[in-house]
Protein backbone atom coordinates (compact mmCIF):
# COMPACT_ATOMS: atom_id res chain seq x y z
CA UNK A 1 0.00 0.00 0.00
CA UNK A 2 1.71 3.49 -1.03
CA UNK A 3 1.89 6.16 1.49
CA UNK A 4 -0.79 7.93 -0.15
CA UNK A 5 -3.18 4.74 0.11
CA UNK A 6 -2.37 4.98 3.83
CA UNK A 7 -3.12 8.68 3.97
CA UNK A 8 -6.63 8.29 2.32
CA UNK A 9 -7.34 5.41 5.06
CA UNK A 10 -6.57 7.98 7.65
CA UNK A 11 -7.87 11.68 6.42
CA UNK A 12 -10.72 12.43 4.08
CA UNK A 13 -9.03 15.01 2.89
CA UNK A 14 -6.66 13.01 0.52
CA UNK A 15 -9.60 11.08 -0.80
CA UNK A 16 -9.44 11.28 -4.88
CA UNK A 17 -12.33 12.36 -6.80
CA UNK A 18 -13.24 9.89 -8.87
CA UNK A 19 -13.70 11.31 -12.99
CA UNK A 20 -13.98 10.00 -16.51
CA UNK A 21 -10.44 9.44 -17.61
CA UNK A 22 -8.85 12.19 -20.34
CA UNK A 23 -6.02 10.76 -22.52
CA UNK A 24 -2.99 12.72 -22.53
CA UNK A 25 0.69 12.10 -22.96
CA UNK A 26 1.81 14.91 -20.89
CA UNK A 27 0.45 17.60 -18.65
CA UNK A 28 1.63 21.11 -18.00
CA UNK A 29 0.58 22.52 -14.48
CA UNK A 30 0.43 26.20 -13.48
CA UNK A 31 -1.58 28.21 -11.03
CA UNK A 32 -2.70 30.40 -13.75
CA UNK A 33 -3.38 30.67 -17.57
CA UNK A 34 -2.76 32.48 -20.36
CA UNK A 35 -5.91 34.44 -19.96
CA UNK A 36 -4.18 36.02 -16.98
CA UNK A 37 -1.85 37.49 -19.33
CA UNK A 38 2.01 37.34 -17.94
CA UNK A 39 5.15 36.31 -19.44
CA UNK A 40 5.23 33.37 -17.27
CA UNK A 41 1.44 32.13 -18.45
CA UNK A 42 2.62 33.41 -22.68
CA UNK A 43 5.65 30.80 -22.12
CA UNK A 44 3.99 28.13 -20.82
CA UNK A 45 0.96 28.80 -22.84
CA UNK A 46 3.17 28.67 -26.03
CA UNK A 47 5.13 25.85 -25.31
CA UNK A 48 1.70 23.93 -24.81
CA UNK A 49 0.56 25.01 -28.04
CA UNK A 50 2.89 24.06 -30.10
CA UNK A 51 4.00 21.10 -28.05
CA UNK A 52 0.24 19.96 -29.76
CA UNK A 53 1.06 21.18 -33.48
CA UNK A 54 3.89 18.84 -33.11
CA UNK A 55 1.93 16.20 -32.19
CA UNK A 56 1.92 15.86 -28.88
CA UNK A 57 -0.83 14.80 -26.50
CA UNK A 58 -1.05 17.71 -23.95
CA UNK A 59 -3.27 18.88 -21.24
CA UNK A 60 -2.75 22.29 -19.23
CA UNK A 61 -3.64 21.85 -15.62
CA UNK A 62 -4.74 24.79 -13.47
CA UNK A 63 -6.61 26.21 -10.66
CA UNK A 64 -10.24 27.55 -10.70
CA UNK A 65 -10.93 31.34 -10.89
CA UNK A 66 -11.56 33.70 -9.23
CA UNK A 67 -8.46 33.53 -6.95
CA UNK A 68 -10.30 33.79 -3.59
CA UNK A 69 -6.58 36.19 -2.30
CA UNK A 70 -6.23 37.47 -5.94
CA UNK A 71 -9.02 38.25 -7.63
CA UNK A 72 -7.51 41.27 -9.59
CA UNK A 73 -5.78 37.96 -11.58
CA UNK A 74 -8.53 37.02 -12.99
CA UNK A 75 -10.36 38.08 -16.30
CA UNK A 76 -13.89 37.45 -16.17
CA UNK A 77 -15.28 34.17 -16.76
CA UNK A 78 -16.42 35.12 -20.29
CA UNK A 79 -12.80 36.06 -21.44
CA UNK A 80 -12.35 32.32 -19.43
CA UNK A 81 -14.52 30.81 -22.21
CA UNK A 82 -13.02 32.36 -25.27
CA UNK A 83 -9.65 31.59 -24.46
CA UNK A 84 -10.15 28.00 -23.34
CA UNK A 85 -12.35 27.11 -26.81
CA UNK A 86 -9.16 28.83 -28.80
CA UNK A 87 -6.04 27.85 -26.72
CA UNK A 88 -5.47 25.02 -29.10
CA UNK A 89 -5.56 22.27 -26.06
CA UNK A 90 -7.29 20.68 -23.51
CA UNK A 91 -7.68 22.76 -20.01
CA UNK A 92 -8.15 21.05 -16.51
CA UNK A 93 -9.24 23.04 -13.74
CA UNK A 94 -8.70 21.82 -10.41
CA UNK A 95 -10.60 22.40 -6.93
CA UNK A 96 -8.55 25.29 -5.72
CA UNK A 97 -9.20 29.12 -5.55
CA UNK A 98 -6.06 29.65 -2.96
CA UNK A 99 -2.66 31.07 -4.30
CA UNK A 100 -1.23 32.04 -1.51
CA UNK A 101 0.66 35.81 -1.57
CA UNK A 102 2.51 35.41 2.06
CA UNK A 103 -0.36 33.79 3.34
CA UNK A 104 1.11 30.12 3.37
CA UNK A 105 1.02 29.34 7.64
CA UNK A 106 -2.95 30.33 8.12
CA UNK A 107 -4.63 27.26 8.41
CA UNK A 108 -6.64 28.01 5.12
CA UNK A 109 -3.32 28.30 2.99
CA UNK A 110 -2.16 25.20 4.97
CA UNK A 111 -5.49 23.14 4.14
CA UNK A 112 -5.49 24.61 0.52
CA UNK A 113 -1.96 22.99 0.09
CA UNK A 114 -3.22 19.87 1.01
CA UNK A 115 -6.37 20.35 -1.26
CA UNK A 116 -3.58 21.21 -4.18
CA UNK A 117 -1.62 17.92 -3.45
CA UNK A 118 -4.58 15.92 -3.44
CA UNK A 119 -6.22 17.38 -6.87
CA UNK A 120 -3.03 17.32 -8.34
CA UNK A 121 -2.64 13.53 -7.89
CA UNK A 122 -6.13 12.63 -8.67
CA UNK A 123 -5.67 14.06 -12.05
CA UNK A 124 -2.34 12.04 -12.53
CA UNK A 125 -3.65 8.90 -11.50
CA UNK A 126 -6.32 9.26 -13.66
CA UNK A 127 -4.79 10.63 -17.00
CA UNK A 128 -1.53 8.69 -16.64
CA UNK A 129 1.11 11.35 -18.08
CA UNK A 130 4.17 10.28 -19.72
CA UNK A 131 6.01 13.44 -18.35
CA UNK A 132 4.78 16.51 -16.22
CA UNK A 133 5.95 20.17 -16.81
CA UNK A 134 5.64 22.50 -13.77
CA UNK A 135 4.92 26.47 -14.36
CA UNK A 136 7.46 27.95 -11.57
CA UNK A 137 5.99 27.77 -8.07
CA UNK A 138 7.92 26.70 -4.70
CA UNK A 139 5.27 24.34 -3.35
CA UNK A 140 3.48 23.57 -6.92
CA UNK A 141 7.43 21.79 -8.15
CA UNK A 142 7.31 20.32 -4.81
CA UNK A 143 3.71 18.46 -4.92
CA UNK A 144 4.51 17.42 -8.63
CA UNK A 145 8.05 16.44 -7.77
CA UNK A 146 6.38 13.99 -5.04
CA UNK A 147 3.17 12.78 -7.20
CA UNK A 148 5.96 12.21 -9.82
CA UNK A 149 7.68 9.47 -7.47
CA UNK A 150 4.72 7.58 -7.59
CA UNK A 151 3.89 8.30 -10.73
CA UNK A 152 7.03 7.35 -12.07
CA UNK A 153 7.66 9.67 -14.85
CA UNK A 154 10.46 12.97 -15.31
CA UNK A 155 9.05 16.34 -14.00
CA UNK A 156 10.80 19.60 -15.68
CA UNK A 157 10.23 22.60 -14.25
CA UNK A 158 10.38 26.14 -15.99
CA UNK A 159 11.85 28.66 -13.52
CA UNK A 160 11.40 32.60 -15.45
CA UNK A 161 13.47 34.28 -12.73
CA UNK A 162 14.33 33.68 -8.24
CA UNK A 163 12.66 36.48 -6.37
CA UNK A 164 16.23 38.50 -4.62
CA UNK A 165 14.33 37.66 -1.36
CA UNK A 166 11.46 34.98 0.38
CA UNK A 167 10.60 36.46 2.96
CA UNK A 168 11.92 36.28 6.78
CA UNK A 169 11.98 34.73 9.78
CA UNK A 170 10.07 31.09 9.65
CA UNK A 171 8.17 31.75 6.46
CA UNK A 172 11.59 32.48 4.45
CA UNK A 173 13.50 29.90 5.90
CA UNK A 174 10.61 27.49 4.46
CA UNK A 175 9.85 28.69 1.30
CA UNK A 176 14.16 28.67 0.50
CA UNK A 177 14.08 25.48 1.67
CA UNK A 178 11.15 24.49 -0.32
CA UNK A 179 12.60 26.24 -3.36
CA UNK A 180 16.18 24.49 -3.00
CA UNK A 181 15.18 20.94 -2.72
CA UNK A 182 12.87 21.67 -6.07
CA UNK A 183 15.31 22.90 -7.69
CA UNK A 184 17.46 19.89 -6.81
CA UNK A 185 14.49 17.22 -6.92
CA UNK A 186 13.42 17.64 -10.50
CA UNK A 187 14.61 16.42 -13.22
CA UNK A 188 15.68 19.42 -15.93
CA UNK A 189 15.14 23.30 -14.40
CA UNK A 190 14.55 24.92 -17.71
CA UNK A 191 15.49 28.33 -17.47
CA UNK A 192 14.07 31.18 -19.52
CA UNK A 193 17.77 32.91 -20.25
CA UNK A 194 21.19 32.35 -19.09
CA UNK A 195 21.56 34.74 -15.63
CA UNK A 196 18.38 32.48 -14.70
CA UNK A 197 20.14 29.22 -15.01
CA UNK A 198 23.21 30.53 -13.25
CA UNK A 199 20.90 31.70 -10.30
CA UNK A 200 19.58 28.41 -9.98
CA UNK A 201 23.09 26.82 -9.99
CA UNK A 202 24.30 29.44 -7.19
CA UNK A 203 21.36 29.00 -5.23
CA UNK A 204 20.75 25.35 -5.22
CA UNK A 205 24.38 25.05 -4.43
CA UNK A 206 25.43 22.37 -5.65
CA UNK A 207 26.65 20.25 -9.02
CA UNK A 208 24.09 18.02 -9.71
CA UNK A 209 21.15 20.43 -9.90
CA UNK A 210 20.22 20.22 -13.76
CA UNK A 211 19.60 23.32 -15.56
CA UNK A 212 18.72 24.48 -19.87
CA UNK A 213 18.11 27.14 -21.41
CA UNK A 214 14.99 27.53 -23.37
CA UNK A 215 14.16 31.69 -23.94
CA UNK A 216 11.63 33.11 -25.03
CA UNK A 217 10.47 34.26 -28.01
CA UNK A 218 7.17 36.53 -29.38
CA UNK A 219 4.84 35.54 -32.06
CA UNK A 220 5.44 37.60 -34.75
CA UNK A 221 3.07 36.16 -37.05
CA UNK A 222 0.41 37.46 -34.92
CA UNK A 223 1.85 40.71 -34.46
CA UNK A 224 2.28 41.13 -38.32
CA UNK A 225 -1.08 40.09 -38.82
CA UNK A 226 -2.56 42.72 -36.26
CA UNK A 227 -0.09 45.50 -37.73
CA UNK A 228 -1.84 45.08 -41.52
CA UNK A 229 -5.76 44.73 -40.12
CA UNK A 230 -6.82 48.32 -39.86
CA UNK A 231 -10.31 47.36 -38.57
CA UNK A 232 -8.77 45.58 -35.40
CA UNK A 233 -6.39 48.84 -34.79
CA UNK A 234 -9.18 51.30 -35.44
CA UNK A 235 -11.98 48.95 -33.25
CA UNK A 236 -9.41 48.63 -30.08
CA UNK A 237 -8.22 51.63 -30.32
CA UNK A 238 -12.20 52.59 -30.15
CA UNK A 239 -12.44 50.54 -27.04
CA UNK A 240 -9.21 52.32 -25.13
CA UNK A 241 -11.29 55.81 -26.07
CA UNK A 242 -14.12 54.16 -24.06
CA UNK A 243 -12.17 53.67 -20.79
CA UNK A 244 -10.65 57.02 -20.99
CA UNK A 245 -7.66 56.37 -23.16
CA UNK A 246 -7.07 59.57 -25.70
CA UNK A 247 -5.27 59.55 -28.89
CA UNK A 248 -1.30 60.97 -27.99
CA UNK A 249 -0.89 65.26 -27.52
CA UNK A 250 2.62 64.19 -27.00
CA UNK A 251 5.16 61.73 -26.63
CA UNK A 252 3.53 58.33 -25.49
CA UNK A 253 5.84 56.19 -22.45
CA UNK A 254 3.93 52.70 -21.93
CA UNK A 255 4.89 50.11 -19.06
CA UNK A 256 2.79 46.75 -19.15
CA UNK A 257 2.85 45.04 -16.17
CA UNK A 258 1.56 43.21 -13.40
CA UNK A 259 1.10 45.79 -10.65
CA UNK A 260 3.57 44.87 -8.21
CA UNK A 261 6.05 47.00 -6.36
CA UNK A 262 9.19 44.84 -7.99
CA UNK A 263 8.04 46.34 -11.56
CA UNK A 264 9.44 49.65 -10.47
CA UNK A 265 6.42 51.20 -11.77
CA UNK A 266 6.75 53.81 -9.26
CA UNK A 267 9.66 54.56 -10.61
CA UNK A 268 8.27 55.81 -13.63
CA UNK A 269 6.17 57.69 -12.32
CA UNK A 270 8.30 59.71 -10.08
CA UNK A 271 10.63 60.44 -12.88
CA UNK A 272 7.30 62.01 -14.83
CA UNK A 273 8.19 65.07 -13.14
CA UNK A 274 11.55 65.40 -14.79
CA UNK A 275 10.13 64.59 -18.04
CA UNK A 276 7.14 66.68 -18.31
CA UNK A 277 9.77 69.47 -17.33
CA UNK A 278 10.78 69.24 -21.28
CA UNK A 279 7.66 67.46 -22.76
CA UNK A 280 4.67 69.09 -21.23
CA UNK A 281 2.53 66.72 -23.09
CA UNK A 282 4.20 63.40 -22.27
CA UNK A 283 1.85 60.90 -20.87
CA UNK A 284 2.71 57.61 -18.89
CA UNK A 285 0.25 55.06 -19.88
CA UNK A 286 0.19 51.71 -17.32
CA UNK A 287 -1.39 48.70 -18.42
CA UNK A 288 -2.14 45.69 -15.92
CA UNK A 289 -3.70 45.28 -12.19
CA UNK A 290 -2.12 44.10 -9.00
CA UNK A 291 -1.67 44.53 -5.28
CA UNK A 292 0.26 47.59 -5.89
CA UNK A 293 -2.08 49.47 -8.20
CA UNK A 294 -3.50 51.81 -5.03
CA UNK A 295 0.06 53.00 -3.62
CA UNK A 296 0.87 53.60 -7.56
CA UNK A 297 -2.15 56.26 -6.98
CA UNK A 298 -0.90 57.28 -4.45
CA UNK A 299 2.37 58.15 -5.54
CA UNK A 300 1.35 59.87 -8.52
CA UNK A 301 -1.12 62.06 -6.70
CA UNK A 302 1.74 63.05 -4.31
CA UNK A 303 4.66 63.98 -6.98
CA UNK A 304 2.27 65.40 -9.75
CA UNK A 305 0.64 68.74 -9.18
CA UNK A 306 -3.13 68.99 -9.93
CA UNK A 307 -2.23 70.04 -13.74
CA UNK A 308 -0.19 67.41 -14.71
CA UNK A 309 -2.78 64.93 -13.20
CA UNK A 310 -3.59 63.40 -16.12
CA UNK A 311 -0.23 62.51 -17.61
CA UNK A 312 -0.08 59.05 -15.67
CA UNK A 313 -2.92 56.87 -16.81
CA UNK A 314 -4.09 53.20 -15.66
CA UNK A 315 -5.87 51.37 -17.67
CA UNK A 316 -5.75 48.12 -15.97
CA UNK A 317 -6.40 45.02 -17.70
CA UNK A 318 -6.62 44.83 -22.03
CA UNK A 319 -7.17 42.64 -24.54
CA UNK A 320 -4.37 41.28 -26.61
CA UNK A 321 -5.59 43.79 -29.49
CA UNK A 322 -5.99 47.00 -27.01
CA UNK A 323 -2.36 45.79 -25.89
CA UNK A 324 -0.91 45.23 -29.52
CA UNK A 325 -2.52 49.11 -30.21
CA UNK A 326 -1.07 50.55 -27.28
CA UNK A 327 2.88 49.29 -28.24
CA UNK A 328 2.11 50.69 -31.78
CA UNK A 329 0.95 54.26 -30.29
CA UNK A 330 3.53 54.59 -27.94
CA UNK A 331 7.27 56.28 -28.50
CA UNK A 332 8.90 53.66 -26.25
CA UNK A 333 8.48 51.01 -23.36
CA UNK A 334 9.73 51.45 -19.82
CA UNK A 335 9.99 48.91 -16.87
CA UNK A 336 12.38 49.57 -14.69
CA UNK A 337 11.61 46.07 -12.88
CA UNK A 338 14.35 45.46 -10.32
CA UNK A 339 13.80 41.43 -11.16
CA UNK A 340 13.22 40.08 -14.19
CA UNK A 341 14.33 36.90 -15.16
CA UNK A 342 13.94 38.05 -19.05
CA UNK A 343 11.27 40.31 -19.25
CA UNK A 344 9.10 39.27 -22.27
CA UNK A 345 7.50 42.52 -22.43
CA UNK A 346 11.08 43.87 -23.75
CA UNK A 347 10.75 41.70 -26.77
CA UNK A 348 7.22 42.43 -27.36
CA UNK A 349 7.63 45.89 -27.72
CA UNK A 350 10.52 45.26 -29.99
CA UNK A 351 8.08 43.22 -32.17
CA UNK A 352 6.56 46.45 -32.40
CA UNK A 353 9.42 48.53 -33.44
CA UNK A 354 10.14 49.96 -29.99
CA UNK A 355 12.83 50.80 -27.65
CA UNK A 356 12.95 49.71 -24.10
CA UNK A 357 14.05 51.24 -21.09
CA UNK A 358 14.65 48.25 -18.24
CA UNK A 359 17.15 47.60 -15.41
CA UNK A 360 20.54 46.28 -15.09
CA UNK A 361 19.45 43.36 -13.26
CA UNK A 362 19.07 39.26 -14.06
CA UNK A 363 18.32 38.53 -17.48
CA UNK A 364 16.96 41.59 -18.56
CA UNK A 365 20.63 42.32 -20.45
CA UNK A 366 19.49 39.37 -22.42
CA UNK A 367 16.25 40.94 -23.71
CA UNK A 368 17.30 45.10 -24.00
CA UNK A 369 20.85 45.25 -25.81
CA UNK A 370 22.40 48.86 -24.05
CA UNK A 371 22.47 51.71 -26.32
CA UNK A 372 21.72 49.11 -29.31
CA UNK A 373 17.55 47.79 -28.97
CA UNK A 374 17.28 50.54 -25.64
CA UNK A 375 19.39 51.50 -22.54
CA UNK A 376 19.45 49.84 -18.98
CA UNK A 377 19.64 51.88 -16.07
CA UNK A 378 20.00 51.09 -12.26
CA UNK A 379 17.35 49.83 -10.35
CA UNK A 380 15.06 52.03 -7.94
CA UNK A 381 16.76 55.64 -9.25
CA UNK A 382 13.83 57.63 -10.73
CA UNK A 383 16.48 59.91 -11.60
CA UNK A 384 18.18 57.42 -14.22
CA UNK A 385 14.79 56.51 -15.54
CA UNK A 386 13.69 59.98 -16.35
CA UNK A 387 17.19 61.04 -18.07
CA UNK A 388 17.06 57.83 -20.08
CA UNK A 389 13.72 58.73 -21.61
CA UNK A 390 14.78 61.95 -22.35
CA UNK A 391 17.81 60.88 -23.85
CA UNK A 392 15.54 58.81 -26.38
CA UNK A 393 12.62 62.00 -26.66
CA UNK A 394 15.20 64.28 -27.61
CA UNK A 395 16.33 62.11 -30.34
CA UNK A 396 13.99 61.16 -32.80
CA UNK A 397 16.81 59.25 -35.28
CA UNK A 398 18.22 57.08 -31.81
CA UNK A 399 14.83 56.16 -30.86
CA UNK A 400 13.98 54.89 -34.15
CA UNK A 401 17.67 52.94 -34.50
CA UNK A 402 17.07 51.35 -31.55
CA UNK A 403 13.49 50.60 -32.55
CA UNK A 404 14.62 48.90 -35.61
CA UNK A 405 17.62 46.95 -33.71
CA UNK A 406 15.08 46.21 -31.13
CA UNK A 407 12.50 44.45 -34.40
CA UNK A 408 15.57 42.91 -35.79
CA UNK A 409 16.75 41.35 -32.55
CA UNK A 410 13.08 39.93 -31.72
CA UNK A 411 13.62 38.46 -35.12
CA UNK A 412 16.80 37.01 -34.71
CA UNK A 413 14.92 34.90 -31.52
CA UNK A 414 13.54 32.13 -33.08
CA UNK A 415 9.79 31.03 -33.64
CA UNK A 416 7.77 29.13 -30.33
CA UNK A 417 7.80 26.37 -32.27
CA UNK A 418 11.47 26.15 -31.79
CA UNK A 419 11.33 26.70 -28.70
CA UNK A 420 8.78 23.59 -28.07
CA UNK A 421 10.90 21.54 -30.32
CA UNK A 422 13.48 22.27 -27.77
CA UNK A 423 10.99 20.78 -24.74
CA UNK A 424 10.03 18.16 -27.09
CA UNK A 425 13.52 17.04 -27.40
CA UNK A 426 14.02 17.21 -24.06
CA UNK A 427 11.40 15.94 -22.86
CA UNK A 428 12.06 12.73 -25.26
CA UNK A 429 15.88 12.43 -24.15
CA UNK A 430 14.36 12.06 -20.02
CA UNK A 431 11.62 9.72 -20.88
CA UNK A 432 14.30 7.27 -22.79
CA UNK A 433 16.68 7.67 -19.78
CA UNK A 434 13.39 6.60 -17.48
CA UNK A 435 13.22 3.17 -19.66
CA UNK A 436 16.65 2.51 -19.30
CA UNK A 437 16.87 2.72 -15.68
CA UNK A 438 13.68 0.10 -16.17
Amino acid sequence: MTAFAILTKLYPIFAYREGKAIPGHGLIVSYLCNAHHGGGEEHAHQISKHLVGLGEELTYVTTLCPHSHAPFLCPDLSELERFEASCGYPIVRIGNRFLGYGRWFTPSAVLNQFRLLRDLYAVVRRMQPQFIIVNQGVFLCAACWIISKLARVPVVQIVHHLHATMGQGVRGRVRRTLARFAFRAVDVNVCVSKATERDVAEFADTDRVKTAVISNAVDLDAVDAWRSDDGVGSEAMRLLRERGYTEKPGPVILTVARLEENKGIQWGIRAMPKIMAEFPEARYVVVGDGTYRSQLKSIADSVLPDRQQGSVVFLGRVSDAEKYTLYEACDLFVMPSSEEGFGLVYAEAGAFGKPSIGCDVMGVPEAIAHGETGLLVPPNDADAVAEAVLRLLRNDEERARMGAAARKRVESMGTWEDRAKQYQQLIGELMAKRRRRK
